[in-house]
């Protein structure tokens, strides 16, 4: 790789342009130094005069650093240094300082960087790494969801001991045998592992080791630190447990993982099922065969549906005629009322007549005694 004599960013082989400014490559854009065989970057920032009162501050610093050289006077004045990127906190400290002077310049193994490239990404990663209680473990995955044989959590590959995900990259043979597409494998560790290149602890050669050493083929029935991972699935009207996929026996994965260390991961037991008897009777429902005979599962699931229907009915029809007897009562009892209401005004009608024919005797009595 080149590096631009205009504007120092890195140009990568075959380019016509610098990527950055846009000057032509020509014979005299220099050589970048290559990145030794320890595969951590070298970070190199430059500056120069300054009348910021960051400026004697960022200079004392650059002073205590062995390879600190200055160069050129006045405007024309060049501060520089180089640190290996595993320095990165020191690297942050004086970027912050300097990194906003239109002088300044900083480069991670001959291309320009930014402050993000620092804090995100794989360099992001290992300076968590560094803080961490176990540091060898944190790039492991100190959780389950993050637990992977690669060595790297940020590569987005876990190993789920539910399956999906990668491990889903492949397909069965007709005798139910996974056979793992490794070569789909590959292409999406070297997409993160370009994305993640900075990390001085990421190696790459052991990544690609670990995938070398991870079976082709995987017969469950066979090899108890595998096991099926099944979905239950429509087939011809009936719902079948099939095997779509493998998953792990997490206690058992870390035999795939390449050095001394063999990590471990907090796996919460309740509510699963790790027993191999159940993987062996999974019934493999293949593309190209026909289903042989119904699971307990479709017969179980049958019979609760049933029974859930005729509770449902039960309840509605009891309703109903709950609703109709309420009915029938309320109607009962409101011709009751009009029946008593009816009877009491004709017994007061029959009561006011009676009382008044007495009341004209009584007048003609006194009328006759008067005479």
């Amino acid at each position: 790789m080149m590096v631009c004599d205009k504007c120092g960013a890195g140009i990568n082989e075959g380019a016509k342009f610098c990527p950055q400014c846009g000057d032509p490559v020509t014979e005299t854009d220099r050589i970048s130094v290559p990145v030794t065989e320890s595969h951590v970057a070298n970070v190199e920032i430059t500056f120069g005069e300054s009348s910021s009162p960051n400026f004697t501050k960022a200079v004392e610093i650059c002073k205590n650093i062995p390879s600190y050289s200055f160069t050129g006077e006045g405007k024309q004045a060049r501060h520089k240094i180089f640190l290996p990127i595993t320095e990165v906190d020191l690297i942050i400290n004086l970027f912050e300082l300097v990194g906003s002077w239109k002088s300044s310049q900083m480069l991670i193994n001959g291309h320009t960087a930014t402050k993000k490239d620092l804090t995100y990404y794989g360099v992001g990663c290992y300076r968590s790494r560094q803080k961490a209680y176990k540091p060898e473990q944190f790039c492991f995955g100190e959780k389950e969801y993050e637990a992977n044989i690669w060595g790297c959590k940020r590569l987005g590959m876990p190993i789920n001991e539910w399956g999906g995900g990668w491990l889903d990259y492949g397909t069965f043979d007709k005798s139910g045998v996974w056979h793992f597409d490794k070569g789909r494998i590959k292409h999406e560790l070297e997409l993160t592992l370009k994305e993640n290149e900075l990390c001085p602890i990421l190696d790459r050669k052991r990544v690609l080791e670990t995938l070398d050493k991870l079976p082709e083929s995987i017969n469950p029935k066979r090899d108890s630190n595998w096991q099926y991972r099944t979905s239950y699935e429509e087939v011809n009207g009936d719902y079948k447990e099939v095997a779509v996929g493998v998953k792990p026996v997490i206690k058992k994965i870390n035999r795939y993982v390449i050095g001394s260390f063999k990590p471990s991961w907090e796996i919460e037991e309740q509510g699963r099922r790790s027993n191999n008897a159940h993987v062996i009777n999974v019934n493999l429902q293949l593309e190209d065969e026909q289903p042989k005979q119904k699971t307990t599962f479709t017969a179980n699931k049958k019979k609760s549906s049933l029974s859930t229907i005729w509770w449902v009915i039960g309840v509605i029809v009891l309703l109903y005629f709950l609703f109709r007897w309420k009915n029938s009562l309320t109607s009962f009892c409101t011709g009751r009322q009009t029946a008593g209401a009816s009877e009491n005004g004709i017994h007061a009608a029959c009561g006011g007549v009676g009382h008044g024919h007495l009341k004209q005797d009584a007048d003609r009595s006194v009328i006759n005694r008067g005479r």
